[in-house]
């Protein structure tokens, strides 16, 4: 008998073999009725811990109506006990009861004895090669699970359901600020179906007040944006959402959000830092909450922590790679892994968001091509989003220089600066980035409204927000223009729904 059938031969009969023994050893205990699928339920759960239904499914890696089925079942058993959080009584937590800790424990002894028997004749050398090759075989079936989608088809942009939310075509705009991505913009995509978003990076830098009071100018002018986007969209047939685009690292982080909601918006996308309160400002589960991660840890950590404190999932995942614009989610030294590992990110994402209810995998960050669409879905991404091809475009918000400046770079001129924000950028090199962004000189700070939470104006080489609002005002050469990295693929000026044409070949 050759090694491979052997060691096939060895693997069958390994699982087999634990099932079997599980099911002899549950014969002989006093819970014969459970099955072990429900043990492992309880298991989940945990002994001393309250736990939301969300967390109990993610970690079994089902949906909750799936969980909820199970639950009510070992409620009526008397192994577990339900309760609602007085705070928010849309709550509902889980514990065992005294008979589920008890069978938890008791299969929890006999994995126990089953592995000491195991190894009781085993040197420590002999256990430190079992471990090493058994992690091996461990490494060995996560990868199988990720692998691409095989298809002899072009993979195709197919129509979400974000719950009770249809996007027609899931094509995210990118939210580019200061004053790039406003109502004109994200109007324009939502009227060709996919999701318009609308940039809360300081709204109201054109508001006369703006120095003075800038949280009530942003306030102000952040309703104002999502009203006229919708206004706009609201008898177009098949038009997408209206939402915004909301960095964590915002000192009005929390005004802005509520502003956005109570005027509309659908989405409120999230990132510059992990939002973990995002659930706690927008309790409306008619609107949905989108976090931006870099990686499949950091999706983890939202939804673990949501789950914990909000009994709430993301509504979708943003995967942002470093190939995007703007502030970037990777430190400058990892760029280069990251963009190598970057089909591969999208994979491990999608496997830790797969028992989600409703939890599409949006994909962003050098998708600009109808080949790059249907890549990012052949690993895994459910949507794409998209930013910088929507600038040089007729209705982006952002001046004819700032246009011009995509239309007129090379390759070479794309370059990463250091941000006040304490992340990379990637923009495109003028005599501002050439002077300051990228030199150690310090331009002096004349005033400072406290945009940004991590920003320190004795420190900082120069102000984000009027290197932003210098550019967005139309002095492309004195201020920051950002961009993807593949801004110098950009010759023209189109419409928006050209762009929809190229990307979904329809």
């Amino acid at each position: 008998m050759d090694k491979i059938t052997k060691l096939n031969e060895i693997l069958v009969g390994l699982m087999n073999s634990v099932l079997k023994i599980e099911e002899q050893a549950l014969k002989q205990s006093s819970n014969t009725d459970l099955s072990i699928t429900e043990i492992h339920t309880l298991e989940a759960i945990g002994v001393g811990k309250l736990k939301t239904m969300t967390q109990v499914a993610g970690a079994l890696k089902i949906s909750v109506s799936t969980l909820t089925v199970a639950i009510n079942k070992l409620v009526k058993k008397g192994y577990v006990g339900r309760s609602r959080v007085p705070e928010d009584r849309r709550i509902v937590k889980i514990e065992l009861t005294d008979s589920g800790v008890k069978v938890v424990e008791e299969h929890q002894a006999f994995h126990h004895d089953m592995i000491e028997n195991i190894t009781s004749h085993m040197t420590e050398e002999e256990m430190n090669v079992l471990i090493k090759s058994l992690e091996g075989v461990q490494e060995f079936f996560h990868r199988q699970l990720l692998t691409p989608i095989q298809s002899d088809e072009p993979m195709e942009l197919k129509p979400l359901n974000m719950g009770n939310l249809y996007v027609p075509i899931p094509i995210f705009q990118g939210g580019m600020g200061i004053g790039i991505s406003m109502w004109k913009l994200a109007a324009a995509v939502s009227k060709c179906g996919g999701v318009g978003i609308i940039s809360g990076a300081q709204p109201g830098y054109m508001e006369d007040d703006f120095y003075t009071d800038p949280l009530s100018a942003n306030v102000r002018a952040m309703k104002r944006e999502v009203e006229q986007a919708i206004n706009e969209v609201k008898d177009i047939p098949g038009a997408g959402p209206i939402g915004i685009n909301m960095m964590c690292a915002a000192r009005n982080y929390d005004e802005i959000v509520k502003a956005a909601v109570e005027a509309g918006a659908q989405i409120i996308i999230s990132g510059a830092g992990l939002p973990t309160s995002l659930p706690g400002l927008v309790k409306d589960k008619d609107v949905k909450l989108v976090p931006i991660v870099s990686s499949a840890r950091a999706a983890a950590v939202i939804i673990r922590s949501w789950a914990k404190k909000y009994n709430r999932t993301p509504d979708a995942i943003v995967f942002e790679g470093p190939k995007a614009g703007g502030h970037l989610g990777f430190k400058e030294e990892q760029l280069d892994l990251a963009s190598e590992n970057f089909y591969k990110t999208i994979m491990e994402i999608k496997q830790e968001i797969s028992s989600l209810p409703d939890c599409p995998l949006i994909v962003g960050g050098g998708i600009y091509t109808k080949e790059d669409v249907e890549k990012a879905l052949a690993y895994g991404a459910d949507g794409v989003q998209v930013g910088t091809r929507f600038v040089p475009t007729e209705e982006c918000d952002a001046p004819q220089s700032f246009k011009d400046a995509y239309v007129n770079c090379t390759k070479e001129d794309i370059v990463i600066i250091k941000s006040p924000v304490g992340m990379p950028g990637r923009a495109i090199r003028n005599k501002f980035i050439t002077t300051v962004a990228q030199s150690a000189q310090k331009l002096p700070i004349k005033r400072c409204n406290g945009c940004l939470t991590a920003c320190n104006p004795k420190e900082a080489l120069y102000c984000i927000t009027e290197a932003l609002i210098t550019a967005a005002k139309g002095d492309a050469e004195n201020g920051l223009v950002f961009c993807g990295s593949n801004a110098h693929y950009v010759d023209k000026i189109v419409k928006v729904k050209d762009i929809f044409r190229e990307l979904t070949g329809r």
